[in-house]
Parts: structure tokens; sequence; C-alpha cells
């Protein structure tokens, strides 16, 4: 005060500040926004821990790269000129120009498209500026509470296209280009081929909800060298990982702990929470409807074209004995209800219902009292364990058999919840069984099992009588037969008809429709098993949550790691150094911030003692003239890598490596030990060898030896039958531009084995006509 310099400083800074107050990022908004949502969120409903003390979040790394701000640099910026204040003209530009990749338009994504229309992203498409999304999924009622781009009117709409729509109501001027296809789909005419990761798109943004997504769009960013910013939640908690070209490592470079798990003992015979029990019978569901018509689909047409004990060996070599005799067994069940090819019919229907729900009592005996009654026996309630402690103490929980009367006047409450929710469980197992058999438009067209239907089948069924024989009730004769024997037996009978077997329709899992009866079917099953146990019962929402695997989504945590992804990339069209870049991990409820810089990519030693990472390789292209003979010969692809190899040692002399192999992904296509020398195999375009690998397996050397044979007899090529996995891989092959192959050399002065970088293999594009 009273200091010209001082008061000149002051005016400086007050001035800088007011300049600076006009400027205007959407994410650092949206982060404020959703910071300030969940505090008041803690304070109406009195759950997590408020924010008590000083809370600074600057992000000063955007301001980094930036030479200067002002008024004029907003000019030429429509709809981001606030953040042109503070970033600059040429930022603001550069991100409308930019073509982007979002992938997935759930939660996170709706959020991130939110941000980026509101940061002028991709506005300039004459610059080639774009969003491009992508989403498989439809938009469900459960959605519309956070999935806020949504309304009720959406339901039912790919969440890609709804999205698009709601992104361009609120900035017209966004270019966005919505796709209905899974990202790993790599199919003839995609969107997403070599073309589109190579030159289609500038940086990716992850908005997805599983792994195994997100390490191949990992994998996929590393192939093209591309930018990508990954974010999730769960719950309160949320993090945000950011990768950088050539600099960090991956998303797959480092492996998060598994989660973790039920014990299979706890699940299965000893359950002492509601969770077990939700557990057991979302087990139970995929087990009955899926995995069972999927194993008579896949072993129909083997029971037919051969003879029963052809088809018993072969189940016990390929599962083992004990899960061969199950298997057998559940086949045999399943084929019941399918001897005849009008499924249409009323017979068939009625025949169809009148099993499902005999089926359905003598399964719901099978699971609530007699495995309850043999467990018992197994140890029974005064029993004690090798330690001389009581057996059924602690956890264990003796169970209680659990039984149908129909006797309501003296019934106890007890009887009677037992008795409503045996009733539910035959009616929904016997509805998902019959809708195995019956087609879709049949399902309700007489097909359907009520509550009176099951209600009167337990009053009047009796099981006991009408025990079906299993593998579990075997004489002690049966028990010295050979399985193989066991198993013709079960199935004894079958072979006559499995020529009329219709496919069944195996059931999916979905949480969403209450229609469906998946949820009513796992909340009766698990509510028994409760009930066996001493657990008290819950309802359908918390057997969905649980059996769903689903944590709440919280709004505020989404809308707080799509800002922190938003503000990533901005870093990453500045070309920020690793150092400015920021991974997030924040827990809201506790509250948790934490912001660490990328670990850079981890170095490895290769040959020479040189180091190389996930983002290196070497490159082999091959030439218009070896395109025109087919292809690149393998005799050609080993001169070209000698050649770089030889370039590399600085020309002094030293003998170059000696490749010792070459592998594409689990197949070998060359080892020095096998093939140097055999011109038969250097001859072969490595896109042949591939393709041959492809088709033999592991085993390249049989690949290798049928074609000679079929040269020398002149006959060509033996036909095979390829699985489909085999012909999509070799599809996908032949549309690559390029394709990367693993090669290990042996040093020439040590004799030790290195792996190279990955070795690129570029097949020669024709510009003219756009091909390969």
């Amino acid at each position: 005060r009273g200091d010209h310099g001082s008061e000149k400083a002051f005016s400086t800074i007050v001035k800088g500040f007011g300049r600076c107050s006009k400027a205007k990022i959407a994410p650092v908004q949206a982060l404020c926004g959703a910071l300030g949502a969940q505090e008041a969120l803690k304070a109406a409903s009195g759950l997590y821990n408020p924010i008590k003390q000083f809370l600074l979040y600057d992000c000063d790394e955007l301001l980094q790269k930036v030479k200067g701000y002002g008024e004029e640099d907003s000019k030429g910026c429509e709809g981001a000129a606030g953040q042109a204040y503070a970033l600059g003209k040429m930022s603001t530009k550069k991100l409308a120009s930019q073509k982007l990749f979002v992938v997935g338009s759930g939660a996170i994504g709706c959020e991130i498209l939110k941000n980026l229309s509101a940061m002028a992203a991709g506005t300039r498409s004459s610059k080639g500026g774009k969003i491009v999304l992508t989403d498989m999924d439809t938009i469900e009622k459960s959605n519309l509470s956070r999935q806020l781009l949504f309304r009720d009117v959406d339901v039912g709409k790919f969440k890609s296209a709804a999205a698009q729509e709601a992104i361009q109501r609120f900035n017209p001027r966004v270019r966005i280009e919505a796709h209905t296809s899974k990202v790993g789909d790599d199919v003839e005419g995609g969107a997403f081929d070599d073309a589109f990761w190579s030159d289609g798109i500038d940086t990716i943004l992850n908005a997805l909800d599983n792994v195994d997504a997100r390490l191949y769009m990992d994998s996929q960013c590393v192939a093209h060298r591309k930018g990508l910013v990954d974010a999730g939640t769960l719950g309160a908690k949320g993090n945000v990982q950011v990768v950088v070209p050539c600099q960090s490592e991956s998303y797959g470079s480092s492996v998060d702990p598994p989660e973790p798990a039920i014990p299979v003992c706890t699940l299965k015979n000893f359950p002492y929470e509601i969770s077990h029990t939700i557990q057991w019978g979302r087990d139970l569901f995929d087990g009955l409807f899926n995995k069972r018509p999927c194993q008579v689909n896949d072993n129909v047409d083997d029971l037919a074209s051969g003879s029963i004990s052809d088809f018993a060996r072969r189940l016990v070599h390929i599962l083992g004995d004990d899960a061969a005799l199950e298997a057998a067994e559940e086949i045999g069940q399943d084929y019941l209800a399918s001897t005849t090819n009008d499924r249409d019919s009323a017979e068939f229907i009625n025949l169809v219902k009148n099993e499902s729900i005999e089926w359905a009592i003598r399964l719901a005996h099978k699971l609530f009292n007699k495995s309850v009654e043999d467990l018992l026996r197994q140890h029974p309630l005064d029993s004690v364990d090798e330690d001389g402690e009581a057996f059924w103490t602690g956890t264990r929980r003796a169970p209680k058999a659990l039984s149908f009367h129909s006797d309501t006047s003296s019934n106890s409450p007890e009887q009677k919840t037992i008795n409503e929710h045996l009733v539910d469980f035959v009616q929904t197992a016997a509805r998902l069984r019959a809708e195995m058999y019956l087609p879709s438009d049949a399902h309700n067209a007489g097909g359907s099992i009520s509550i009176e239907d099951a209600t009167n089948a337990l009053s009047t069924c009796d099981v006991e009588a009408q025990g079906v024989r299993t593998s579990e009730q075997s004489s002690d004769d049966e028990e010295s037969k050979s399985i193989t024997s066991r198993i013709v037996e079960l199935l004894d009978g079958d072979k006559d008809w499995t020529q009329q077997v219709q496919p069944l329709n195996p059931a999916e899992f979905e949480k969403d429709d209450d229609a469906n009866g998946h949820v009513a079917f796992v909340t009766a099953a698990s509510n028994l098993r409760a009930l066996c146990y001493g657990i008290k019962p819950v309802d359908a929402m918390e057997t969905r949550r649980v059996a769903g695997r689903i944590v709440p989504a919280m709004i505020t945590t989404t809308a707080f790691v799509s800002a922190l992804s938003c503000i990533e990339l901005l870093k990453l069209l500045q070309k920020a150094p690793l150092t400015l870049h920021r991974n997030a991990f924040v827990n809201l409820a506790l509250p948790f911030f934490a912001f660490t810089c990328p670990m850079p990519a981890e170095e490895v030693e290769g040959y020479r003692g040189e180091t190389h990472t996930i983002w290196d390789r070497m490159i082999v292209k091959e030439s218009q003239k070896s395109a025109n003979r087919g292809g690149i010969k393998l005799s050609r692809f080993l001169k070209d890598l000698r050649k770089q190899l030889a370039s590399d040692s600085g020309g002094d002399g030293t003998p170059a490596a000696e490749i010792a192999t070459i592998s594409y992904g689990p197949y070998m296509l060359y080892a020095n030990f096998l093939h140097e020398g055999d011109e038969d195999v250097l001859r072969q375009p490595m896109a042949k060898l591939v393709q041959d690998a492809i088709i033999s397996g592991d085993d390249i050397d049989d690949g290798f030896m049928s074609d000679d044979e079929d040269d020398e007899e002149g006959g060509g090529a033996p036909e095979v039958d390829l699985t489909k996995e085999q012909q999509v891989e070799i599809e996908q092959l032949e549309r690559r531009s390029f394709f990367d192959l693993s090669v290990i050399v042996e040093d020439p002065e040590t004799g030790e084995e290195v792996e190279l970088p990955p070795v690129r293999l570029v097949r020669w594009k024709d510009d003219a006509n756009g091909g390969l």
C-alpha cells in the first residue's frame, strides 16, 4: 500500500484475473458441478463423508503449452469462445478439426459427448473434424436415471443413434457419425477396418463397461499409435487412465487384481449370506437354461450320425468320466420333450407344458429336499470335524429340507412362505423349460404356465413315486460297469428320434426385463435355498442387483470422470509431455482424490543390448512386384529382415543375427531348425503361410507335409472343413493391410535368443483401386 510498484503488480494480477474470468472450459465446469452435486446429496441423505478441508483443483497443466490468451484469440471459435480465452485459438480449432472416436454411449459416454459438444469438438467438418460414436446396446427404462441424453421416447432405440440426435440438438454444428457395431467386429464392409484405425480417427475416448473390450481398444491404439483416454466407475469410485502414444504404458500393461469370488464349497453346501444363495441361483439359471440347451444342440448331430457307443466314448474323452456321465443324463432328460417336428401343434404344446411342470417339481424336490437330506446323512447334526469341534458351527449352518404341504389350514406362517416360494419356483422353472422347446410365438399361445398350474401340480404330484433314474442312483452292479456302458444305457432309445429334434432355445440372463421370468426364477431359487439355511429371503429388486452384478451407478461419479477424460484429451491435442498428463483415482464417498503421472512404457532389452517398448515396430514392406506374384515370399521376407538387422549393427563387420523363429499369434510359421533350406516352405507367400497355420492349428508341420504330398500327387490342396472361428480369422486376414509377426533371433556372439520388436509386414496397396 503506497508502494507504486506493488500497486502496479496488483493491478496486473487483477486485470489478468478479470481477463481469465471470461474463460469457459466445459470439462472443468462439469467437474465442479459433479463435485458440488455430490456434496449436496451427502447433505440431503446423510450418507458418505463431506469435504471438510480446503480442496484445490486447477489442472494448470493445460496452460503450460499456451503461449497467450485474450479476447482476440476467441475470434473464429464459434461455440467455444470461452475456451479460446484460456487455451488459445489454435488449440480450440485443433479440437474442432479432430476425428474423435467415442466408444460407448452409456452413462460415461453421454457425459463425454455432452462435454465435447460444449467444447465444439468435431465442428470443423471442412477440416475433417467429426465425432465417431459406436454402441451396440439399446436403451432400457433403467438407463434413464443416469444416462441423461435419453428420454422416455428413446426407450428401445440404439444408444448411439439417440445420443447423436441429442448432441445435435445441443450443438447442430457438431458432425457426429453413429454406428451400432461392436468395436471388435471386423466384417466385410464393416466401418472399423484398418483404414479407419490408420486414417479415420485421431484419438479414442473409452466409455466401456467390460475389460475385454477395453483390452481390444488398447491393442488397436498401440498397433496404430493412437492416443487413448479410458474412464470407468464403480459406484462412488472412478478412474481415468490416459495412454500417450510412444510415451506411456498401455491399459493392458498392468493387470487389475481379480475380483473376490465366493468359494465353491460355500456356494454348494455352506451358504450363510443371501449373496451366496443369489449367486447359486444365478449359476443354476445358466446351467439349466443356457448350458443344457446348447449341450443338446452341440451334440445332436454326433448322436444321430454315429453309434451311441462311439458317442459315449467321445463324450468321455472330451469331458472325463464324471462330467460325461452327468452330461449324458442331462442330454437324455432334455431330449424327452422334443420327439416331434410339429412344434406349433396344440398336442405338442400341451406335452411340453405338462412335462415341464413335472420336471420342475422333480428339480425342486432334488434341490431343496433330497440334496439337503443327503448332506445331513453325510454330516449329521451332532457330527464333529477332524479337530473334535462341532461340524455345524460358525458360518456352517445346518440346512433344513423343504417340502410342499397342500393342507393350508394347518400350515404355519413359515410353511406358507415355503409353499409360496415353491410355487414360484415351479412356475418360473417350468415356464423357462417350456420356452426351450416352443417357438417364440407359442410361448403365450397355450404354452404359458400359470401360478394355478404350478399349485395344482404340486398338490397332486407324488414326486417320490415318479422319481427319475439318475446317475447318482446307480446300484452296486452298475458301479462295476464301465462309464461308457452306463452312458449307453442312459441314452438308449434316444438315437431313434434324434433326426426329428429341433434346435432348443438357450436363454441369456437378462436382468432388466421383468416379463421374461429370469429374475423371478433366480429370486425363487435363491429364497428357497435361503430358507433351507435359515437366511432371510429378499425381494426381486435385491436379487436383480446381486444377480446382475449391479453396483448402483452414480451420475456424479460419471460426470466427474468424464470431465477428467476431456481434460486429458485437451492435453493429448497439445502434445503435452508425459509429466503433464494425469491418471486419476477418486472416491467421492470418502472423499479421496489421487492424481499420478502415467507410467512410462517399459523398455525391454533386445538385440545387441538395444531396448524397445510396446510402441516400437520393425517394418517390412511388400513391393508391388511381390504383390503381383501372389504376395511376398518367406525367402524375401527373411532377406529384407536380415538386411535391416545388418544395417542396425552399424556395418562393423559383425555377422547379423540368425532368425530363429517367426510366429503369427499362437501359430509358428518358420523355424530355422525345421525349414532352413526347405525351398517348398521358403517359396510360400507369407499370407499363405499364415492361412495354412490357422487351418492346421498350432502344428504347422502337418500343414507343410500335406502340401508336399499333394504336390507330388498332383491332386492340389486337400479340402478342409474349417470351423466358424477359422473362417472368420482367415477372412479378417485377407482384409488386413498389415499383420504383426513375432520374431526371435539368435545373437551370433552369445548364442542367446532374443525377441525383436513386433515385425510389421505391410502389404502392397493399390492406391488407384483402393484395394490390396
